[in-house]
């Protein structure tokens, strides 16, 4: 596009520029206070014409009488500047046309005559334009905007005429001058209200807020045109708008509807219902939140698939980096709710954290490289209330992140919670088989797979995408499928489990030192038929008793090796919480840890294992600040409702709230071996017998426990050659000797 002075040269901008001059023209009947106003006459025309055209209708004694100019022999005066035009010879006293022409405006007696003068020359200009404006580019954009936000003839005239003026220059309006800020404000509304030939009042109502030009930032609060917008009309991008939005999503390759399990029993028949109920023009807005990588986009395309709607997706931003901000994701909605067929179409906002967190963005059009700064979330409600499609928003925020403003206009909302093992085993199967990788992962690994890395949907799909890319031989599989989920699993700070909480191989029941009446054989057998219970549905049962246990006893007393004993024994997955994972910096947060902990073990049919349970459970008699007691109560209350399994764990038994006592179905107590004990640990760890000598030595050794013998088992093991029963002893006795509180031998 060619430039002219500096500003954008375009026959239908010029032609607009011309319309909107001589409608001012036509409606202003005051004076003018700036000669400026009159500078767009200079683009119709050339100063030497007009001027002429001055002499030819006033004559010099009207020039004169109106002080416009000093003529050849009149009053015996010489030129000012020496300029000459018409005949006889016409000196005019100043050096621009449009001083004159305002001299003339301003006098009542000749302004009449000189508006008929000045909009003849404009009636010219656009006569000479019409045609060659009809093809034009720009006309094209406007088109091209007209349709696709269905603007109104009045919103069309605003945004024509803004951009005209930013890039004709209208420089000045003819209220130029005057001091007040308000008035100037009225001026400007009344010239733009003139300019475009519609009332003051309905240009007001555009500066409203609620204006679609406001809302979609086309125009700011003074009814300028936005730099972005320019840029877009002026032609320096052909991309659709549609593709600057949103986008038409593909829902073929969709996770089948049973997948999704315990979420479809009990979201999914009355979701299906609710939006199917919604008539048309009414709209329903749903939030999916929770945990990043659990499946929250493919259930909503899942959904819109089973509810045949097609899914129209909010852009992030393009291949060139528009769209990005939060104000342009806001106007996306907006833009895409008013585009979608009725009773067509899903909306799908995915990654709202922003939007729904902040309670919205301001400044616009991000495709126009816009920036929007945070707006009220009021704007965020206004939008959420004017949804007339299906709208799933998505967000991994937490709810309390959303203002009780926001999160009440969600007419459903669903928490997706950290994936389960049953969860992760599905995604594993799925992909499998969606990539026809059966032959080289067999069923058989899944399992052991869904527990070793516990990542997302994500995760598990691009890795198995990556190796089948790979063509990897059947002996490459094991091997390659670590290497590629490792890294991946450490950048996204997910543990990688190989022991899965499993027993060491020489563990046994026998020779532990439980104070107690009942043996650890029974309570195994009592928690495997409270398991029992559960997968016949007896959980329901409001009376049913609970099943939550207490290993208490100085360390290495085999607390930590009974769970995973029993995990094995009942063929459970364990969840371990230390007391230090779930304590929080943050007021409230250690409370919802510990929620989190309980859902978590619930989901996934576990065991849920609270070791160094004293951490957070000490006696609310000495606490002094609030969420000391608050992060007891927590516990206690997810312990009374628990559906599952909890076993707890402690060095302390003294440091504990003495109300947590009553919610334990078995207390045990682990002491430190006795005499038999401790000759069963000696010889099935160092595979050895000991002499009645040395047997004597090792009974005499006071506070040794199973964790003991494993340590010094590992400390003698790099030693290599062979090591005496002796050596044994003497490491035994130091272990013994650093323990705090450990009574001490007495003699030789």
């Amino acid at each position: 596009m060619a430039k002219f002075n500096g500003d954008y040269k375009n026959e239908y901008a010029m032609l607009l520029m011309g319309e909107y001059f001589r409608n001012s023209l036509t409606y202003f009947r005051g004076e003018v206070r700036d000669s400026n106003y009159f500078r767009p006459l200079l683009r119709m025309a050339d100063a030497r014409t007009i001027e002429q055209a001055i002499y030819d209708l006033f004559g010099g004694e009207d020039l004169v009488k109106c002080d416009v100019g000093r003529f050849c022999g009149i009053e015996g005066r010489e030129p000012n500047n020496g300029r000459k035009y018409g005949h006889p010879e016409v000196f005019y006293r100043h050096d621009d046309p449009e001083d004159t022409i305002q001299e003339l405006w301003n006098d009542k007696e000749h302004r009449e005559k000189c508006r008929k003068l000045l909009i003849g020359f404009v009636d010219g200009f656009i006569s000479d334009r019409m045609k060659a404006a009809e093809g034009d580019v720009l006309k094209s954009r406007f088109d091209e905007l007209r349709r696709f936000f269905k603007f109104t003839d009045l919103e069309m005239d605003a945004i024509k005429y803004a951009f005209v003026k930013n890039s004709t220059t209208f420089e000045s309006d003819p209220f130029e001058g005057r001091r007040s800020n308000n008035e100037r404000r009225n001026d400007r509304l009344n010239f733009f209200a003139m300019c475009i030939d519609h009332s003051v009042a309905e240009v007001r109502e555009l500066r409203n807020n609620e204006s679609r030009l406001r809302k979609y930032d086309f125009l700011d609060e003074d009814l300028d045109i936005r730099g972005s917008i320019q840029e877009f009309l002026n032609g320096e991008d052909d991309k659709p708008l549609q593709g600057r939005f949103y986008r038409k999503a593909k829902a073929d390759d969709v996770l089948p509807w049973d997948f999704y399990g315990k979420a479809l029993q009990r979201h999914g028949t009355l979701l299906k219902r609710l939006i199917s109920s919604k008539k048309d023009e009414k709209g329903v807005n749903i939030l999916l939140y929770g945990e990043p990588g659990t499946g929250k986009t493919s259930f909503a395309m899942t959904l819109a698939k089973e509810l045949g709607l097609d899914v129209y997706e909010i852009m992030h931003g393009d291949e060139d980096g528009r769209n990005t901000s939060l104000g342009s994701r806001l106007i996306g909605v907006q833009v895409c709710n008013e585009q979608i067929p009725a009773g067509k179409g899903m909306m799908v906002v995915d990654e709202a954290d922003q939007i729904l967190r902040t309670g919205g963005g301001g400044g616009l059009f991000g495709f126009f490289f816009c920036n929007g700064d945070s707006s009220e979330k009021g704007q965020v409600n206004s939008m959420l209330d004017s949804i007339r499609c299906p709208t799933i928003w998505i967000s991994n925020a937490s709810a309390d992140s959303m203002a009780d403003s926001v999160r009440r206009r969600f007419d459903y909302s669903i928490c997706f919670k950290k994936l389960t093992h049953a969860m992760r085993v599905n995604i594993w199967r799925n992909n499998i088989k969606k990539l026809k990788l059966g032959r080289l992962i067999p069923p058989s690994d899944i399992d052991a797979l869904a527990a070793k890395y516990a990542t997302s949907a994500g995760g598990i799909t691009m890795v198995l995408k990556n190796l089948k890319e790979m063509a990897p031989k059947p002996d490459e599989v094991p091997d390659l499928l670590g290497r590629l989920m490792e890294p991946h699993c450490e950048l996204m700070g997910t543990e990688t489990s190989d022991d899965l909480m499993l027993p060491a191989k020489d563990y046994s029941l026998e020779g532990l030192n439980l104070k107690g009446d009942v043996e650890l054989g029974r309570i195994t057998d009592a928690v495997r038929n409270f398991f029992a219970g559960m997968d016949e549905g007896k959980s329901l049962e409001v009376d049913r008793p609970r099943m939550n246990l207490l290993l208490w006893g100085p360390p290495g007393t085999g607390k930590t090796e009974f769970v995973k004993y029993l995990a094995k024994a009942v063929n459970r997955k364990v969840v371990v919480k230390m007391g230090s994972d779930l304590l929080s910096m943050w007021v409230g947060g250690t409370e919802k840890n510990i929620r989190r902990a309980f859902e978590e073990a619930e989901a996934d049919n576990a065991i849920l294992f609270l070791d160094e349970i004293d951490g957070i459970v000490q006696d609310r008699s000495g606490a002094q600040r609030s969420w000391e007691v608050t992060q007891v109560n927590e516990l206690l209350h997810r312990m009374e409702n628990f559906k599952g399994v909890m076993v707890a764990a402690t060095n302390f038994m003294d440091n504990l709230d003495a109300a947590i006592m009553r919610r334990f179905t078995f207390k045990l107590q682990f002491d430190y071996l006795d005499t038999a004990g401790k000759r069963l640990f000696f010889e099935r760890m160092f595979k050895t017998h000991l002499s009645d000598v040395d047997a004597m030595r090792l009974a005499g050794i006071p506070s040794l426990a199973p964790g003991d013998f494993r340590t010094v088992r590992q400390s003698l093991y790099y030693l290599g050659g062979a090591v005496s029963n002796e050596t044994r002893l003497n490491e035994l006795e130091k272990e013994s000797s650093l323990k705090k509180n450990a009574p001490r031998r007495i003699g030789f």
